[in-house]
């Protein structure tokens, strides 16, 4: 049992680094187009992730209370944002500007492929592999409330290579979001649901832009 632990936790530390190596080269070296490169590590770390835990869903899982969960889910997400984006510009100087850099990388593709890509690409990755491996770890590792916390910490935290505050921030909240779905309901394709269509909603269709 102990010896079956450590290879988890190897494994989780490899993964975790190669997220890193990712993340690093779509935001700060940026050697191939973004689009590409979070493609790329979406593939990746889906490809780990089903490797050394196992296939993330089961056709049982698909149910009409995950698909409703999902859709009203990344609504009351993109509302947070919403309000956010109206406070934070009311209360940092700096908000608008980096809200507005995060939509610079719309101009690396056509608004349909970026749909694509984050409806069927990116988003059922980084849920598979953030969720469904990593907050999955970390939840057997420190218990459920403090895996949430570390799981979303460590989703944001990932960001830091973009040096924007607002993107970091981001991150960290939709973390904390689609982790404590994770969390109680244990439903990884209503979070993949929520994850897809409120990043199309929020980047494509109606996007706030910070102004």
């Amino acid at each position: 049992m102990r010896e079956r632990a450590h290879i988890q936790d190897r494994h989780l530390a490899i993964a975790l680094a190669v997220a890193v190596a990712f993340w690093i080269n779509s935001f700060l070296l940026r050697t191939l187009n973004f689009w590409l490169s979070m493609s790329l590590a979406a593939v990746t770390l889906t490809t780990l992730s089903v490797l050394w835990v196992g296939a993330p869903y089961k056709k049982s899982d698909l149910r009409l209370r995950s698909v409703v969960l999902g859709i009203g889910s990344a609504v009351v997400l993109y509302g947070i944002f919403w309000l956010g984006n109206l406070i934070s510009k009311a209360i940092l100087p700096f908000a608008s500007t980096q809200v507005a850099d995060i939509y610079t990388i719309r101009t690396q593709a056509q608004a349909l492929i970026i749909a694509l890509i984050l409806f069927f690409i990116t988003s059922p990755g980084e849920e598979i592999f953030w969720r469904g491996f990593v907050q999955r770890w970390t939840m057997q590792k420190f218990g459920p409330w403090a895996g949430w916390l570390l799981a979303a910490a460590i989703y944001g935290a990932v960001h830091i290579f973009s040096g924007n505050f607002m993107l970091i921030m981001a991150a960290f909240v939709a973390g904390l979001f689609w982790g404590f779905m994770y969390l109680k309901e244990k439903d990884l394709v209503a979070v993949t649901i929520s994850h897809a269509l409120w990043t199309v909603g929020i980047f494509v269709l109606f996007p706030i832009l910070g102004h």
